[in-house]
């Protein structure tokens, strides 16, 4: 029984959450920019040892 109030749980609270954030924001910054030269992403430094 714990289990299947668990599913319901996540079905009715993750679920929904995760549906709104992804049509308002775009977690990974999938949107086609035209004006961009490149998608290239430099690394970051490594701190020195």
């Amino acid at each position: 029984m714990r289990t299947f109030l668990l599913l319901i749980a996540y079905y009715l609270v993750v679920t929904p959450i995760g549906l709104l954030s992804r049509r308002f924001d775009d977690p990974l910054a999938r949107r086609w920019n035209r004006r961009a030269d490149t998608y290239w992403n430099a690394p970051a430094p490594s701190p020195a040892r």
